[in-house]
């Protein structure tokens, strides 16, 4: 496996690039990486190694480089709490898609990234950002994974959910039973558009709560175990079939 850090140039200034992928000369195919709210944490890389070791060349980005490099939650303290949700509420829609841009810009200087059909996955917040991408970029991103996901479900006349029956690729969505921040029973506009999909799936896990896919405090092995063998499902039958 290998794994490293890079600086980038997007039109709002520098941004952090973090890969990992299989050892070898690849190329393999792209899947980009929408981290959760608190940030691009040690969960998070080992999240996507688990992910490299499928064969896949895995890249994320530093949502929050706007704001400071790499920022990533220290505490549970009401102070930073407070710190991350203004950085999760105060990162755009635009700013996202700006942001992927530049990274799609910068990918094929990596000859380990096969530079067609992609997948991307997401946690929390960085759920949205999946459903958002294949939106605009579904001629690309041909599989879309969302794990406990956040905001996507709203009542504002662009709620991502609104898109979802136009997707032609594969979407899989899966939630923790035991979430309270963002329960399934207020994604139901969500959950019955991604099963109305050919290609769609969604699994409500039983006693799982938000944060269930990232490695860490908060995963939960058996939803992370099924979530992951669906994930892989969807990406083989898209990027490598």
């Amino acid at each position: 496996m290998q794994t490293r850090t890079e600086t980038i140039t997007t039109p709002s200034g520098p941004m952090g690039v973090h890969v990992v992928r299989p050892d070898g000369d690849g190329p393999f195919p792209a899947v980009v990486f929408f981290h959760h709210g608190p940030g691009l944490d040690d969960g998070s890389k080992q999240t996507m190694a688990r992910i490299a070791e499928w064969g896949y060349c895995v890249v994320t980005h530093d949502r929050y480089h706007r704001a400071e490099p790499w920022y990533t939650v220290q505490s549970r303290s009401d102070d930073e709490m407070k710190k991350m949700l203004g950085l999760v509420l105060g990162t755009t829609e635009d700013q996202v898609a700006e942001d992927l841009g530049a990274l799609l810009a910068w990918l094929p200087s990596d000859p380990a990234a096969r530079g067609s059909a992609m997948g991307c996955i997401g946690y929390c917040i960085g759920a949205r950002s999946v459903l958002c991408t294949l939106r605009d970029r579904g001629e690309l991103f041909r599989a879309g994974v969302g794990l406990h996901p956040s905001f996507c479900t709203t009542d504002d006349p662009d709620s991502p959910h609104l898109a979802v029956p136009s997707y032609t690729g594969s979407l899989y969505i899966a939630f923790g039973s035991a979430d309270q921040m963002q329960p399934a029973s207020a994604n139901t506009a969500l959950i019955d558009a991604t099963n109305a999909l050919h290609k769609g799936e969604v699994e409500i896990h039983e006693g799982a709560d938000h944060g269930f896919g990232v490695l860490g405090p908060s995963y939960h092995e058996p939803a992370g175990t099924r979530s992951y063998e669906r994930a892989k499902a969807v990406f083989d039958r898209e990027l490598k079939g």
